[in-house]
């Protein structure tokens, strides 16, 4: 026999109203990391950072709003290491309301130049683990966006390889157009003497002023950058250095090698990315020139090409089973690739395929300063379709290297 329920009494009708409209418990973020400063323990509120970024970023302290120092930098200190779990969103949001009138312009401050902008500079380790379902996504809520990545060579070793898995990176805007080099080329600029791994990524919406609009893998040996998406990064080159008779430093609409050996980029999607040349260092506005071509009468060097990659000085560097769709070059050489100062055998490109891809000059793939030997081997399985120069169709391969079968 079923027993009868009591009836609740005024007191549990009055805490079981009360319960709809009370706040569930939040979760206890993690405590603060050096430099960090908890705004809020909700889940939501998220965390402020202000000189250092070290430790665990957890998913529960997210999104972290990245402020920077007084000279609008951040950094992961020598001896530390950065890692990031899973589902975490760090938002370098600088201070946009800053204006020149408000930091000192007797030193050098970022936010002189560059809108409140904050950048990133790695000294110790950095470990960004996502996953398929929570990526970790450096972004920028600022107008202006952030100012990137930035490793600093031989002072970035010795904590550790740095790994990004499962990661979005973008809304960098590196456009200081007359700026040092770590001010103008890539969102992530690993200059690093050692492997850099990227994995299973996106890098979407980067902008620099001199060379590789989302990725310059600097120096690197061994790096692999696989199952990745390059979209819609562009590079503006300014012309830094461009005096008459020298010669200029673009290339690479979304990454480059420079200097490197022994990478890997496999896999990967360079889709929409597009380099556009200007003359800015020695002209007060933006006029558009054109690359010059390899040999020319004034024995200028270009350094520069490129819609999706731009390599220099590649070394053992292979290049495989990657897509490239509808990348350009306006004015300039290299629908997709551009090779510069080649030695033997220095790229291998094997079950690429490149389509729709538009340049001024050149070809699909550019070579220029080969070394005499085989330098580029283009195996047979590599796919051309639609590709144009000047609107006619593109060849394979221009330039002063040989190319190699096998």
């Amino acid at each position: 026999m079923k027993t009868p329920s009591r009836p609740l009494s005024k007191a549990h009708w009055v805490l079981m109203c009360l319960s709809l409209f009370l706040p569930a418990r939040s979760e206890a973020s993690s405590p603060p990391r050096p430099g960090a400063t908890v705004v809020d323990k909700g889940p939501k509120a998220g965390t402020v950072i202000t000189g250092t970024l070290s430790g665990t970023l957890t998913e529960a302290g997210s999104p972290y709003q990245v402020i920077g120092n007084a000279q609008g930098v951040v950094t992961i200190p020598k001896g530390q290491v950065l890692t990031v779990q899973p589902g975490v969103v760090i938002d370098f949001k600088g201070r946009p309301e800053v204006t020149q009138a408000d930091v000192n312009s007797s030193i050098d401050d970022v936010m002189n130049y560059h809108k409140g902008r904050v950048e990133l500079r790695v000294y110790g380790g950095i470990q960004v683990r996502g996953t398929a379902q929570k990526k970790v996504t450096f972004t920028s809520t600022n107008p202006y966006g952030w100012w990137g990545m930035n490793f600093q060579g031989p002072g970035s070793v010795g904590n550790g390889h740095p790994v990004f898995e499962h990661m979005v990176f973008e809304r960098v805007r590196k456009n200081d157009y007359n700026g040092e080099r770590d001010w103008t080329r890539a969102a992530l600029w690993a200059y690093y003497p050692g492997p850099v791994t990227i994995l299973n990524s996106l890098f979407r919406d980067n902008e620099s002023a001199a060379k590789c609009g989302a990725l310059d893998l600097m120096f690197t040996n061994g790096s692999r950058v696989e199952n990745t998406v390059f979209e819609n990064n562009r590079t503006f080159d300014i012309d830094r250095f461009a005096q008459p008779g020298t010669s200029s430093m673009a290339g690479g609409g979304a990454m480059c090698v420079t200097h490197g050996q022994n990478s890997v980029v496999r896999g990967n999607t360079f889709r929409g990315n597009t380099l556009v040349a200007f003359r800015g260092l020695q002209w007060s506005t933006l006029a558009v020139r054109p690359f010059l071509t390899w040999p020319n009468p004034q024995a200028t060097y270009d350094l520069g090409g490129g819609g999706a990659l731009h390599y220099f000085q590649p070394n053992n560097d292979l290049l495989e089973d990657n897509l490239f769709e509808r990348n350009t070059v306006t004015r300039g050489p290299g629908a997709a690739i551009y090779l510069e100062d080649l030695g033997t055998r220095a790229v291998t490109l094997r079950r690429n395929r490149f389509l729709y891809n538009q340049a001024g000059a050149g070809g699909v793939v550019v070579c220029n300063r080969g070394s005499g030997a085989v330098e580029l081997v283009l195996t047979s399985d590599n796919v051309f379709t639609g590709n144009t120069v000047n609107g006619a169709p593109a060849p394979t391969v221009t330039g002063d290297c040989t190319v190699g079968s096998q």
